[in-house]
């Protein structure tokens, strides 16, 4: 291709992506310079005050010093909820997924058929349920208690289950030869599925840490709510949170899973190409 078309081409796919890029971006920024801003700043036309007048940091220290809520407690009860949903879902959606893909047994249809209704239904139909089942299980108000309905997923159990369905029948096959158990087997295969296990983990931990409702069905204590839930609280009108401490919670809250993303992407990437091309 010549100099001349690759120029074209660069143009037009600036030109295409520059809606998204506004979309995404402005919203991003207006955020993050918020974080500076005195709250009669954010009443002015947004001509004159995109940019703050002062880059001051007291809207950040009234937030981590919890004047408005314990931010380090949520922050941590979210980073703790996130991280141990998401190892559950994991490893159990990968031990479902690894039976639907190489094993037969009775009723194997019906409960595929069950993991895709878990998708398709409303987390919020099982709201009442949910809610009593944990009080019976004596977990309300309980971090392990928001965890434990989290670990079991649907679409981990699909995408495991086409994961594993492409792992070539030789490897399987040898192990078992060299005289390993199934569980042996289903350990050996892993590290050949790992950049999928690791892409799985990253998206359930960013679903994790966005949720909403489940802590709000079953945390009431403050200090062991999540960051969602403070979130919550913080604009609520009533509270009349300074619009600065508003926008520096919620750049915080974007911080980890950006992080894990750009720790992960380049297996995340690989996991998903690996699925199109299969």
């Amino acid at each position: 291709m010549s100099g001349q078309g690759k120029t074209q081409r660069g143009a037009l796919s600036l030109l295409l992506l520059c809606p998204f890029l506004l979309a995404v971006l402005v919203p991003f920024l207006w955020m993050v310079l918020g974080i500076f801003k005195t709250n009669n700043e954010f009443f002015q036309p947004l001509g004159k005050a995109f940019f703050p007048v002062n880059y001051e940091w007291q809207n950040v220290g009234e937030l981590l010093d919890g004047k408005w809520v314990p931010f380090w407690d949520v922050f941590g009860n979210s980073l703790v909820v996130s991280f141990g949903q998401a190892l559950g879902a994991v490893t159990l959606s990968a031990m479902a997924g690894y039976a639907f893909a190489r094993f037969t047994f009775s009723g194997k249809r019906l409960l595929f058929v069950l993991a895709v209704a878990l998708i398709l239904v409303p987390r919020q139909l099982f709201a009442v349920p949910l809610f009593s089942w944990v009080n019976e299980i004596g977990l309300s108000d309980s971090l392990f208690g928001v965890m434990l309905p989290g670990v079991v997923t649907g679409l981990g159990v699909i995408y495991f289950t086409q994961v594993f369905r492409q792992v070539p029948e030789e490897y399987l096959q040898a192990a078992r030869i060299c005289g390993a158990t199934e569980l042996r087997v289903f350990l050996t295969v892993l590290p050949l599925v790992w950049p999928a296990l690791l892409s799985y983990g990253m998206i359930h931990f960013i679903l994790a840490w966005h949720e909403q409702l489940v802590p709000m069905l079953v945390l009431t204590t403050e200090t062991k709510q999540t960051l969602p839930l403070a979130l919550a609280k913080l604009y609520d009108v009533s509270q009349r949170t300074p619009q600065g401490v508003q926008m520096a919670a919620s750049t915080f809250a974007v911080i980890p899973t950006a992080v894990l993303f750009a720790l992960c992407y380049r297996k995340f990437r690989s996991s998903l190409s690996d699925m199109l091309v299969h």
